[in-house]
């Protein structure tokens, strides 16, 4: 290579090296100051995201292992309660044999024992109350105090407060569905027959409004915090309310029956309600809503008429429509107590009908009623070739059914509402028609009704509590608890390693209670509440009684131990996972110090030799020099 001054190419050859060097000294580095050999994902894509997938395992693990000793402590919180619950059996199991010998008196041995029986299956509740982290698993979804859970939750941010009015706003729903229902024949409303049985004065006769009874009844309903009935207590104006019955509804409220029947459903948040709450229904006279004639009912608004339409129809003209309707029993009022069957989708059926027209396309004599198209005002349309339709008008289905030039209107029972006959239009389209006639007319269905008046159906109501309110001094800041009746422990670090555990165990050896987690004395517990030490024969039944419970709590205790042990067997499982996936782990991402540390010393070498080798490259063209010299 001849001396040249532009292009050092030993320089720049040396200089590249030394950049070389420098980029791999700087990774080593890297590597050991950070202990890993993969610090981004230029180092090693495929291990990157293979270890990212082991860590988050891990970490899940971990998180797993501290989920299920949570649930020891927790089995162990609730397994401790259980084990203070079989000490109080068995104490009871010694009181009621102590009270079995026949050397007792009744009225002062036996009731002194009672006492403190009576306070051990008050323990026992108190005890079934037991939380863990503000969850209970004991009671059955009922605390000490008779607060119930509603939906999970033990709800003490509002509790207890004393008696009051209660009014609309305490309620959530009131269903007095029943009250307006039409009864088995239709001629009147079931109120109407539970009317009749709170007195029995009070009778339907037609004609004779003089024996109907009063506007309106007022029924006061008391309830009981103790077994969470409600009880009548009150009916105004001369109702007998030995005639009213009160149950326990399934959505959390009391059904009110009448004659056995239910006519009402109050929903109201128990949890929320003190011992003596009461709220007052208000009946209103079922005669107010079938006395209503003006507002029921329906009839022909005009004479119906046509439209002409195309083709040869010149033998056809206005006044030879011929087209009939009837309107059927269902839809006219015949007497009292008929309109009853006036609903709301009667009414809509007849909104349908105001204002319909019907079509007839004839194309000669012989077809000229054969082919009809009724077009509802609610935007249905019915076309009738011989055959029977459906349409749901409202919430009701009604069928159509076509024959011989008549359409019948009937719903799913048959009953027929409106006929609209156009067989007088088929023997004119026959006489002067002819065979000739072809075409289309159009027919305008006016049909007016008195509005069904919801207002005027017999109705239950919420009477006002007026001024009276809650007292806000009993109010309560204590957080609402939770009750589960099940655990769910996530367990592992995928979803499938979620784990419910319910707790079932066989109930033989256990006499009638009920296989669940409740050890308290109530009657879905132990059971215990309503024995009594009060006879020698009375303190003999508890003592087998006693046994079941005894039995009971230690399928109880035996359950939680089963989990515990479980649970324990698990985190072992977890421990090892977690430590050999973070072998795994480490083996793809940490750095092997010995290893990485011979590749610094050689970068660190190279870098220096390559910085001496640039330094001398640099000096070559200075022989130059002697050249100009």
């Amino acid at each position: 290579m001849g001396m040249i001054v532009q292009h050092n190419m030993n320089a720049l050859n040396a200089y590249n090296k030394l950049n070389a060097n420098v980029a791999g000294l700087k990774k080593s580095s890297e590597k050991l100051s950070s202990g890993y050999r993969i610090n981004r994902a230029g180092d090693d894509a495929a291990g990157l995201a293979i270890s990212e997938k082991m860590r988050s395992q891990i970490r899940g693990l971990n998180q797993a292992v501290r989920n299920s000793q949570d649930g020891i402590n927790m089995i162990q919180t609730y397994e401790g309660a259980a084990q203070e619950s079989h000490s109080i059996l068995q104490r009871m199991k010694e009181l009621a044999s102590e009270a079995a010998t026949g050397t007792y008196q009744n009225e002062v041995d036996r009731d002194a024992i009672q006492l403190e029986f009576n306070q051990l299956n008050d323990e026992l509740n108190q005890i079934a109350d037991t939380d863990f982290n503000g969850v209970a698993m004991l009671n059955g979804g009922q605390m000490a105090d008779g607060r119930k859970a509603v939906n999970g939750k033990f709800d003490y941010v509002d509790g207890p407060l004393a008696p009051s009015k209660l009014g609309k706003g305490d309620v959530t729903l009131l269903d007095s569905q029943v009250w307006d229902d039409p009864n088995a024949d239709g001629s009147k409303t079931i109120a109407d027959e539970a009317w009749a049985q709170l007195n029995t004065g009070w009778t339907r006769t037609a004609g004779d409004t003089t024996t109907y009874g009063p506007d309106s009844v007022d029924v006061t309903f008391k309830f009981n915090s103790g077994d969470g009935n409600w009880t009548v207590t009150g009916a105004s104006n001369g109702a007998d309310k030995s005639k009213i019955t009160v149950a326990k509804s399934e959505n959390g409220g009391f059904d009110v029956k009448i004659n056995d029947v239910v006519v009402t459903t109050v929903v109201l948040d128990q949890t929320k309600l003190a011992n003596g709450d009461e709220i007052t229904l208000t009946f209103n006279n079922p005669a107010k809503g079938i006395d209503a004639p003006t507002k029921a009912g329906a009839s022909i608004a005009d004479k119906t008429q046509f439209t002409e339409g195309s083709g040869d129809r010149d033998a056809i003209a206005k006044g030879d429509e011929n087209l009939v309707l009837t309107l059927k029993d269902q839809l006219l009022k015949t007497g009292v107590g008929q309109d009853a069957n006036m609903t709301k989708d009667v009414q809509a059926l007849i909104d349908a009908l105001n204002g319909a027209t019907l079509d007839i396309n004839f194309s000669n004599a012989a077809t000229a009623n054969k082919d009809f198209t009724l077009n509802l005002k609610n935007g249905t349309s019915l076309t009738f070739n011989a055959n029977t339709q459906k349409a749901t008008i409202g919430d009701t289905e009604f069928s159509f059914t076509y024959a011989d030039g008549k359409i019948t209107i009937k719903d799913a029972n048959d009953a027929e509402y409106l006929e609209i006959d156009a067989t007088a239009f088929k023997q004119t389209a026959d006489t002067k028609g002819g065979v000739n006639s072809t075409g289309k007319l159009t027919f305008n269905i006016a049909v007016e009704a008195g509005k069904y008046d919801d207002a005027a159906k017999p109705t239950v109501e919420v009477k006002s509590a007026g001024s009276v309110s809650r007292s806000d001094s009993y109010k309560q800041a204590t957080a609402p608890l939770t009750y589960t009746d099940n655990l769910t422990l996530q367990v592992g670090a995928r979803t499938k390693d979620s784990v419910n555990f319910s707790f079932e165990y066989s109930t033989d050896g256990m006499g009638d209670l009920k296989a669940n987690l409740d050890i308290s004395s109530r009657e879905n517990g132990l059971n215990t509440a309503n024995l009594t030490l009060a006879t020698q024969e009375d303190a003999n039944y508890a003592i087998d009684r006693i046994d079941n419970a005894i039995n009971k709590v230690s399928m109880v205790r035996a359950t939680f131990g089963a989990t515990q042990n479980r649970l324990e067997h698990k985190i072992t499982n977890l421990t090892t996972t977690s430590e050999n996936i973070q072998e795994a782990e480490s083996a793809i991402r940490d750095t092997d110090m010995a290893s990485e540390m011979m590749n610094y010393t050689k970068f660190n070498i190279l870098q220096q030799a390559a910085q001496s080798m640039l330094a001398q490259a640099n000096q070559q063209p200075q022989s130059i020099l002697q050249l100009l010299g």
